[in-house]
C-alpha cells in the first residue's frame, strides 16, 4: 500500500517521510475567510467563530499538541489523525456472510446446539436491537449481553443506520488497537476519541471529519461526514446499556479480553457476578433460563472463548451435551498435540481433582463451538509453523520466530484458563460461587505458575545444539567461585556446616569426582563422626562432568548463567542429563570454555558422568550414602512442593534414624550459595523441632543489633509484621527463622549472603540504579528476596502446627487448608515495601511475580 506525505515546517528544517506521512498544523491566531466572511480566532481558551458579526457558537478545544495531518494512501486527502496517529475505520469486514443482511452483524450463530449461548462479531446499532428482539422471542427470563472490546468502537450515522468505526494506528493499519485497559478505562477511552473527532471536525468551516470503509482499498469508500454533535456519534456504552432501559431482561457488561491470551482475573470476577447478581439461576427450575450473547470485532477469537465459558457456566446448570458429535465428530482424528497434550496442560491435570475429566469437558465445548475458530487446532497449526520455520529459518527468521513463540504461548494459555475456569465451576458452582475467581486462584498457587509460564522454549532443546555454536559447556568452577577457600582441604568450592552444636547440615557448591570422593570421605571419617550420607541435588539446569570437571549448559545469546529448566521434575532432568551425555559420547569432543574471559576450546572427551552417576560411583566405594535431586529456583522463592520435597528427605532419615546426628546432609548447587543456604535453613528448621531449639532462639536470648536500618535487616518490615500478627506466637516463630539463619551465616560471612538481610540490601540498590530496566531488576529480586523470607516464617509456623502429627500433612496442603483461613494469599498476592512505597507498583501479585520468570533465550527444537 503506498501512502502520500506532506510536512508543514519551516523550509530549514525539513522531516523525513514515513510509511503514511503527516504533517504537524501551525494554528494561526487568527484567520479570515474573505468568501464566507468567517473570522477564526484561536487561542488557549476556545477558538471563537463570529458570523456576519454575530457569535454563533463557542467550542472548547483542550488541544495542547500541534495536530498531525496524514493520508492513508498515496494520492488521498490529507486530514487530521485522531491522537496524531489513529485514522478511523469501519469495523465491519468487507465480505461477510450470509446472515449478515438480516442481522447486520458477522459471523452471529448459536454456540453450541443444545445450550442457549450465541456469538457474532460487531453488530450495527440497528443489528444489535434485530438479534436482542430475536433472542426475547425464544422466551428467556433474561438476555446477558457481553461485550468483550477494549479498542475503541464508534458508531457513525449514516442514515439507516449506526455503522461501528473503530481507529487503526498509521503505522500499523491491519491491526486493532489493544492498550490493556479495564472496561471502565475502555469507555472512557471512547469518549475522549469521539471529543476529539468532533474537535477536529468543527476546525474546519464544514465540520466533516474522514471515515474510511476499507484500508485495503481505501477509494472506495471513503466518506466526509459531519460530526458537528455527539449526537452523530455514539460510543459502545450507548449503544449496549440503552437496551437494559428498553428491556428489562437485558443485562449488560463490557469485558476486555485480549486477541489471544486469557482474560484478566478482574473480567472473569465481572462476568461470574452477572450470574450472582441472579440468586434463581443456581437452581435446578427454569425459573430463571438466560440466553447468552458475545460480540467482539469478527466474532471468532474473543467471542468463541467468551462462547466457550458461557457454555461451561450453564453446562454446570443444564448438564454438558452428551448426544452430540462436534464437527470434527471424533477425537479419534486427532493426534495427541491436537487433542491439547501439552507439557504445561498435562502438569495441569495433574495437579486439578479428576483433572482429565474436566479437560475432556473443555475439549468437548471448545468442539461444538468450533464454526469459526477452534483453538485447538488453531495452537496446533501454529505449532507447526512455528517449528517449520525454525527448522528452515535463517537470521532473517528470528523475529518472526519470536512472535509465532509468542502466538503460542498466548493461545496455550488461553486453553490452560479455559480448564482451571471449568475446574473452578465444577467445585464453586454448587456453592453459587462463594468465592470469586480471582479469589479462588490465589488459593491455587499450582495454577498460578502453570497459567504464568505455559511455554518454555528450553524443555525439548536438541543437544546437536551443543555442536552448532548456538550452546557451549562452560565450567562449573570458575576463579573466585571458591570464597570460603575449601577446595585446598575437601576439594569442593564454599563447603561448610551449620553452626549448631549436633545439627549435621553441610552445603557446597557443585563437586566433581574427586570432590565427591574427598567430602564423603570426610564426613564418614571416624573424626567427624557420621555414619551416613544424604547428598541432595539442588540444581534446575542439566550439568555434565567431563573427565574431572564438571559444566553447564549455556546459550550463546546469555554465556553468563546455565539454561534453567523451572518446568521439569527431578527424573527428567537426570533423564535429559543422560541425552546430554550419549550426544558428547557420539561426538567424542566438545567446544567448553574454562572461563569466559578467555578463548573457548575444543576437548576430546574420555570420560562423562552425569551427576545421578557422580553419586552412585562414590556409592559403589560407600555404601552409606543416598543421592536425591530436588531442583530449586535460583534467586527465587522455592514454591510449596519445594518445602515438601526438603522435608520429605529430612524426614525420611531423621524420624526413623536416631541419633540424628548420625546421618549427614549434604545440600549443593552450582555456586554453594543461593539455593543451598535456603536448603539449609529448611533442613535446620525441621531438626530443630525434632530436637529443640538450642540457646539463642528464644525470646531475650538474641544479640542486640546496632546499625543503620537495623530494623530491615533484622527484616521487620511491615508486610513481614503483618504475617507475623496473623500467626499464632508469630513472634517467636519469626524469632526462631532469624536464629537459623544468623546461624548458617555465621560459617559463610565471607560470602556476604544473608537471606534476610539481602532483601534491604538489594532494595537499597534501587536508587543508584542507571536506568529503569536495572531499577526494575532490583526491585523484583528485592520482592523475590522477601516472598522467601516469608515462605520461611510460614514452613516454621507449618512446622509448630502439625509438629503433634509429625507432618503426615504436607506444606501444600496445609497452606490450602490451614493457612489460607488466616488470608496468607492475600497476603502474597499484596505484596510490597510499604515501609518506603505507599502503592506498590510491579510485582504485587503472585501472579506478576511468578509468571514468564523463565530465562529470555530463543525458541529451538520443538513447542511442548
Amino acid at each position: 500500500m503506498g501512502s502520500g506525505a506532506s510536512t508543514l515546517t519551516p523550509p530549514s528544517s525539513p522531516e523525513p517521510e514515513s510509511p503514511v506521512t503527516v504533517r504537524r498544523h501551525a494554528r494561526s491566531s487568527q484567520a479570515v475567510n474573505q468568501n464566507n466572511r468567517h473570522l477564526v480566532r484561536t487561542n488557549e481558551v476556545a477558538p471563537i467563530i463570529i458570523h456576519n458579526c454575530r457569535e454563533e457558537f463557542q467550542h472548547v478545544s483542550d488541544f495542547k499538541e500541534p495536530i498531525v495531518f496524514g493520508s492513508i494512501a498515496d494520492n488521498m486527502p490529507e486530514h487530521a489523525l485522531i491522537k496524531g496517529k489513529y485514522f478511523l475505520v469501519k469495523d465491519i469486514p468487507q465480505k461477510t456472510d450470509r446472515k449478515y443482511e438480516f442481522y447486520r452483524a458477522p459471523n452471529f450463530r448459536k454456540a453450541c446446539p443444545n445450550l442457549p449461548v450465541w456469538a457474532c462479531g460487531q453488530p450495527t446499532e440497528r443489528g444489535l436491537s434485530t438479534i436482542l428482539d430475536s433472542l426475547s422471542n425464544e422466551g428467556f427470563t433474561d438476555i446477558l449481553l457481553f461485550n468483550l472490546r477494549e479498542e475503541p468502537v464508534l458508531f457513525v450515522d449514516s442514515g439507516s443506520d449506526m455503522l461501528p468505526y473503530t481507529i487503526k494506528d498509521r503505522d500499523n493499519l491491519e491491526s486493532l488497537v489493544l492498550l490493556g485497559r479495564s472496561p471502565q478505562e475502555a469507555d472512557e477511552a471512547e469518549a475522549r476519541v469521539r471529543k476529539e473527532v468532533i474537535d477536529l471536525a468543527i476546525l474546519n468551516d464544514k465540520n466533516k471529519f474522514y471515515f474510511y470503509g476499507d484500508i485495503e482499498n481505501p477509494q472506495k469508500e471513503l466518506r466526509e461526514l459531519t460530526v458537528q454533535y455527539e449526537d452523530n456519534l455514539l460510543v459502545s456504552e450507548e449503544v449496549y446499556s440503552r437496551h437494559m432501559l428498553c428491556s428489562h431482561s437485558v443485562r449488560f457488561k463490557r469485558l476486555c479480553f485480549p486477541l489471544e491470551a486469557s482474560p484478566t482475573d478482574e473480567d472473569i470476577d465481572d462476568f461470574l457476578n452477572v450470574f450472582k447478581e441472579c440468586p434463581k439461576f443456581f437452581e435446578k427450575s427454569k425459573s430463571c433460563n438466560p440466553g447468552l450473547l458475545f460480540t467482539c470485532n469478527s466474532g471468532q477469537d474473543r467471542a468463541t472463548v467468551g462462547s466457550i465459558m458461557g457454555c461451561l457456566v450453564l453446562a454446570q446448570k443444564y448438564g454438558f451435551p452428551q448426544d452430540l458429535k462436534s464437527q470434527h465428530q471424533s477425537s479419534k482424528k486427532f493426534n495427541s498435540l491436537q487433542k491439547g497434550d501439552y507439557y504445561s496442560v498435562q502438569k495441569l491435570v495433574r495437579i486439578i481433582p479428576n483433572g482429565v475429566h474436566i479437560k475432556n469437558q473443555v475439549d468437548q465445548l471448545i468442539d461444538h463451538c468450533s464454526d469459526y475458530c477452534h483453538l485447538r487446532i488453531l495452537i496446533y497449526d501454529l505449532v507447526q509453523k512455528l517449528e517449520r520455520i525454525e527448522r528452515n529459518g535463517s537470521q532473517k527468521t528470528n523475529d518472526l520466530i519470536d512472535r509465532l513463540f509468542t502466538r503460542c504461548c498466548h493461545l496455550l494459555e488461553r486453553y490452560v484458563f479455559l480448564i482451571c475456569f471449568n475446574a473452578y465451576l465444577t467445585e464453586q458452582f454448587p456453592q453459587w460461587f462463594s468465592l470469586s475467581f480471582s479469589q479462588w486462584m490465589q488459593r491455587q498457587p499450582g495454577l498460578t505458575r502453570i497459567r504464568g509460564n505455559v511455554g518454555s522454549p528450553d524443555i525439548q532443546v536438541p543437544v546437536d545444539l551443543l555442536f552448532t555454536g548456538q550452546h557451549y559447556l562452560v565450567a562449573d568452577e570458575y576463579i573466585g567461585l571458591d570464597v570460603l577457600s575449601t577446595q585446598s582441604d575437601v576439594m569442593v568450592s564454599n563447603f561448610r556446616r551449620i553452626n549448631i552444636k549436633g545439627f549435621p547440615i553441610y552445603g557446597m557448591a557443585q563437586p566433581a569426582r574427586h570432590g565427591v570422593t574427598k567430602v564423603t570421605n570426610h564426613l564418614l571419617s571416624r573424626k567427624v563422626g557420621h555414619t551416613f550420607l544424604v547428598l541432595i541435588n539442588l540444581r534446575n539446569d542439566c550439568s555434565i562432568e567431563l573427565d574431572g570437571n564438571t559444566y553447564s549448559i549455556r546459550d550463546s545469546s546469555w554465556l553468563e548463567e546455565p539454561i534453567t529448566h523451572p518446568l521439569l521434575h527431578s527424573q527428567e532432568l537426570e533423564e535429559k542429563g543422560e541425552e546430554i551425555k550419549k550426544a558428547i559420547k557420539t561426538h567424542r569432543s566438545v567446544e567448553v570454555y574454562h572461563e569466559l574471559s578467555e578463548p573457548s576450546e575444543v576437548i576430546e572427551v574420555s570420560s562423562i558422568l552425569t551427576p545421578q552417576e557422580l553419586a552412585l560411583q562414590q556409592k559403589l566405594q560407600t555404601l552409606d550414602m543416598q543421592y536425591y535431586r530436588v531442583p530449586l529456583t535460583h534467586d527465587m522463592r522455592p514454591c510449596e512442593q519445594d518445602f515438601d520435597d526438603i522435608s520429605s528427605v529430612i524426614c525420611e532419615h531423621c524420624l526413623k534414624n536416631q541419633p540424628i546426628n548420625n546421618t549427614a546432609f549434604l545440600f549443593y548447587c552450582r555456586t554453594g550459595k543461593n539455593r543451598t543456604t535456603l536448603a539449609m535453613a529448611i533442613a535446620g528448621l525441621i531438626m530443630c523441632h525434632i530436637q529443640g531449639f538450642p540457646k539463642g532462639a528464644n525470646i531475650g536470648e538474641q544479640e542486640r543489633v546496632s546499625c543503620p536500618n537495623a530494623q530491615y535487616t533484622k527484616g521487620d518490615f511491615m508486610i513481614v509484621q503483618k504475617l507475623v500478627r496473623l500467626l499464632p506466637k508469630g513472634q517467636q516463630i519469626k524469632r526462631e527463622v532469624d536464629f537459623i539463619l544468623d546461624e548458617i551465616f555465621e560459617t559463610m560471612s565471607p560470602m556476604h549472603f544473608h537471606i534476610r538481610e539481602v532483601i534491604f540490601v538489594i532494595y537499597n540498590k534501587i536508587k543508584n540504579a542507571k536506568n529503569d530496566e536495572d531499577k526494575q531488576h532490583l526491585k523484583q529480586q528485592s520482592i523475590d528476596a522477601l516472598e522467601r523470607y516469608l515462605y520461611l516464617i510460614m514452613f516454621n509456623a507449618y512446622l509448630h502446627h502439625d509438629k503433634k502429627i509429625q507432618w503426615s500433612r504436607s506444606f501444600s496442603e496445609w497452606m490450602k487448608k490451614v493457612a489460607v483461613k488466616i488470608g496468607v494469599y492475600q497476603l502474597l498476592d499484596n505484596l510490597g515495601f510499604y515501609d518506603f512505597e505507599k502503592v506498590p507498583t510491579s510485582f504485587k501479585t503472585m501472579k506478576e511475580r511468578w509468571c514468564n520468570r523463565g530465562q529470555n533465550l530463543p525458541f529451538q527444537g520443538s513447542f511442548v
